[in-house]
């Protein structure tokens, strides 16, 4: 059947086109193609579903709840019930508004993120990419969405926090009321609400080692934990009316924000509450890809803990701290060091994100297995997973020389080579010292690194020093431009 149009196109098939719409935005100059297309859109709602997943009901909820009353009153005294039952998830079609499709996307986004990061978390460190099944995809999105409306209708604002324009018996209501809204869902769905409720709490924990402050990070929701893992940090975390510095008192807003209504309805189910010492995921997945998987270097056991391209961004290793030996403390390093790493990140700082004080995630990582190594590093490859221990111990005998190359390559020209190389102590404490002389060279009696390199017909001269080597080696690079090298081996990673 084909809708009134000059188009030569059935309903059918331009409503195919529509369920290959990458985002909201290819969706909307779709629909605006002809009266026709919209009116195919309005009629099936498969191509948002598309967009934004199975949960469309979950997050069709978090933008049409109404928050407050027709009088801008938030919803404080109403019936716990009344408040539970108000617009329930809608299971069947209805029409998107074209701003409510870009809540959607907007908040899709953020739980596509998070799936993606639970997924190399928790199913398959192999992969930055969501890898979940349908089922288990589902069941993710479903609790982050339902997480996300919670947190929305009883948010922790300014002047809530601790509860002080509240009395006993109020605070006592808004308990109930968070009750009622929790068991409006069926037991195992509250259960895989749980286990999202646990990964974000790992999330937080990553930057905050306080459990009293736990239920105040918990308010941040999905968008919360997403901040948390890209960021790192205490500031950039939360909003600055929160105060983290407050005694545990019961009548905290905050205090047992998800915990007291999930124990409620425990009991009132008679049912027995989830142990937190034993993993959630399994209220969300039904397999686990490489949980028995052993280190492949040093054959100790890790699984999803294990270190690969797809999670490096999980060490939170410091640049600076991979240094060789007092390199680390020669601050004249620091700044060139950064801008190598940046320029190995360029496609993330050009979409405007911070670069992260760790950053040890992406292509300058990868690059870095790629500088010459000597034969005891043979078989060290950036597709392999590595321990904690093993990838730091490859990082630090590497780095430095990674670092050699990158300035080399940037157009930097090596004063002489100081004899102590990377062992030196002067260049610690003597600015002059650290800036006069390349640091980044072996100690004058090691020359291994310098005889691996070097070809079988230079391997005669063993005196030959770092600068030389360099000049013979490395120099070359820099007819390339720049821009150009930096351009060939950036890759995009998530």
């Amino acid at each position: 059947m084909r809708a009134r149009s000059a188009l030569s196109l059935d309903d059918e098939i331009v409503h195919r086109i529509f369920t290959f719409c990458p985002n909201s935005g290819t969706l909307r100059c779709m629909i605006l193609v002809s009266k026709a297309f919209h009116k195919v859109y309005q009629a099936n709602l498969k191509a948002t579903y598309n967009i934004v997943g199975p949960a469309l009901p979950q997050a069709l909820r978090v933008l049409r709840y109404p928050y407050e009353t027709p009088d801008g009153v938030a919803r404080m005294e109403e019936d716990p019930d009344t408040l539970a039952a108000d617009c329930p998830e809608d299971h069947a079609a209805s029409v998107i508004t074209p701003i409510e499709l870009q809540y959607l996307e907007e908040n899709s986004e953020v739980i596509v993120a998070l799936e993606d990061i639970y997924s190399v978390t928790q199913k398959d460190r192999s992969s930055a990419t969501s890898v979940l099944t349908a089922v288990e995809s589902l069941r993710f999105r479903r609790a982050a969405y339902r997480i996300m409306f919670y947190c929305n209708l009883f948010p922790s604002t300014s002047g809530r926090l601790y509860g002080d324009e509240l009395n006993v018996n109020e605070i006592t209501h808004i308990q109930i009321q968070r009750t009622a809204m929790l068991a409006s869902y069926p037991t195992d769905e509250l259960l895989q609400l749980y286990a999202v409720l646990r990964f974000f709490q790992r999330i937080f924990e990553q930057v905050f080692d306080n459990p009293s402050d736990m239920d105040v990070l918990l308010t941040l929701g999905p968008r919360g934990a997403k901040r948390a893992w890209e960021k790192r940090s205490y500031g950039a975390l939360l909003r600055k009316e929160f105060k983290l510095d407050f005694d545990d008192d019961k009548d905290c807003l905050c205090h047992r924000y998800f915990s007291l209504p999930l124990e409620n309805i425990w009991t009132e189910r008679a049912v027995d509450p989830p142990s937190d010492e034993e993993p959630a995921t399994r209220f969300i997945l039904d397999s686990i890809i490489g949980a028995d998987d052993t280190c492949s270097q040093c054959a100790a056991p890790g699984g999803l803990a294990l270190l690969t391209q797809a999670n490096w961004s999980r060490t939170q290793l410091l640049p600076v701290q991979l240094l060789k030996s007092r390199l680390k403390q020669n601050a004249t390093l620091w700044t060139p060091l950064h801008q190598a790493v940046s320029a190995h990140m360029a496609d993330k700082l050009a979409n405007g994100e911070d670069l992260p004080s760790y950053a040890a995630d992406g292509p300058w990582i990868k690059s870095v297995f790629g500088v010459p190594k000597t034969s005891e590093w043979d078989g060290w490859t950036e597709d392999k997973s590595y321990c904690l221990p093993c990838l730091t111990k490859f990082l630090e005998e590497h780095v430095w020389r990674w670092l050699l190359q990158e300035r080399i390559k940037a157009g930097w020209s090596p004063p002489e080579d100081c004899r102590y190389g990377y062992d030196c102590r002067s260049m610690v404490h003597k600015p002059s010292h650290a800036a006069g002389k390349n640091h980044l060279c072996v100690p004058k009696e090691d020359n291994d690194f310098k005889a691996h390199v070097l070809s079988k017909d230079q391997e005669h001269t063993t005196s030959l020093g770092q600068r030389d080597f360099a000049a013979a080696v490395l120099l070359p690079l820099q007819r390339q431009s720049a821009a150009a090298i930096y351009g060939s081996r950036v890759c995009r990673t998530s």
